[in-house]
Formats: C-alpha cells, structure tokens, sequence
C-alpha cells in the first residue's frame, strides 16, 4: 500500500515538473537550475514516502549503514514536496502567460499535494470527504481565473462580468472556508 501510494505521488510530481518545463526555451540558466531543483524535490519526496516506515540497520555494515541513517534522515527531514511546487511555480512564471496551462499545472499539483498528504499521514481518500466542497469551490475559482485571463482586455463588458463573477466566486469560497 505505501509503495502504490508513493508510486502515485511521484508520477503526479514528475508530470507537474515536466508539465511546467514544456516550453523551457529562453530562461538561459536559471530554467535548467529550477528544473533540476524540481526534479530533485519530486524524487526526494517520493523517497520520503517510501521511508516511512522506520530503517532498520545491521551494525555489521557499518559505513554503508551510517550512509544509509544520513540519508534517510535528510528524505523525512525537509519538506520536499512543498519545495517542488515552489520551483515548479517558478518555472511556470518564467513561460509567457497560457491561462489553461497554468490552469491544467494548478490542479496537478493540487493533485500532487494530497497524494503526497494521503501517503504521509497513511489516511484513506475518505478522510478528505469534509473538504469536498472546498475543493471543488476552489478548482471552479481556478477554471474562473483561467477563463477569465483567456478573455482579452478590450472585451468590455464580458471581462467586467467575468471579474464581478470572480470577486463573487472568490467571497462565496472564503464564507465557506470560514464557516468550516
């Protein structure tokens, strides 16, 4: 079971990487260094859920079992899979603006974040049942934002409306998140 659900939680982390790396011409240096900072955070998080279980050792290995301690302490010791969605932020700001390739990135890695959760705290998908509608206000907002950045600004009314309904949308979601 911990082995499905770190498989789950890596895949979703290696496609949220890949997914915001797409179009990673023209960032010269600094692009490279995020997706390899990502990439790196990706895996080390999956690592830690992989180790969650406590590591045992044979103290006739030695060496290889104090490597072994070190390393394991330093995947359970950082918050790796916050770190991957930073960087894989980044990269995605330094594209030009693709309101449904962001949109698409921001549920992966809303995604990702609960599998990551879900492994760590070896909860079922049940214990999330009380935040559905908080979800699913929050994936509209996103769908809301993306639509309304796909509108171009000289529309006038359409974009007055759209930002109305997203100010509304927006309000209606902190009231919920409140009340909770």
């Amino acid at each position: 079971m911990r082995a499905r659900r770190a498989a789950a939680a890596g895949v979703l982390g290696a496609a949220c990487v890949a997914w915001s790396a797409v179009p990673l011409g023209g960032t010269g240096g600094l692009g490279g260094a995020l997706l390899a900072a990502a990439a790196a955070c990706a895996a080390l998080s999956t690592l830690r859920l992989l180790l969650s279980a406590p590591f045992h050792h044979d103290e006739y290995f030695g060496l290889v079992a104090r490597a072994g301690r070190v390393l394991a302490r330093m995947a359970r010791g950082a918050s790796w899979a916050e770190g991957a969605v930073v960087a894989v932020l980044v990269l995605e700001a330094l594209h030009r603006s693709r309101p449904w390739h962001t949109a698409v990135l921001g549920a992966a890695l809303l995604a990702y974040l609960l599998a990551v959760h879900l492994g760590e705290s070896r909860s079922s998908v049940a214990v999330l049942r009380p935040q559905v509608p908080l979800l699913a206000a929050g994936l509209g907002l996103l769908v809301l934002g993306a639509g309304a950045a796909m509108l171009p600004a000289a529309t006038g009314s359409a974009a007055g409306l759209m930002a109305v309904l997203a100010m509304l949308a927006a309000v209606m979601v902190g009231c919920l998140a409140v009340s909770r």
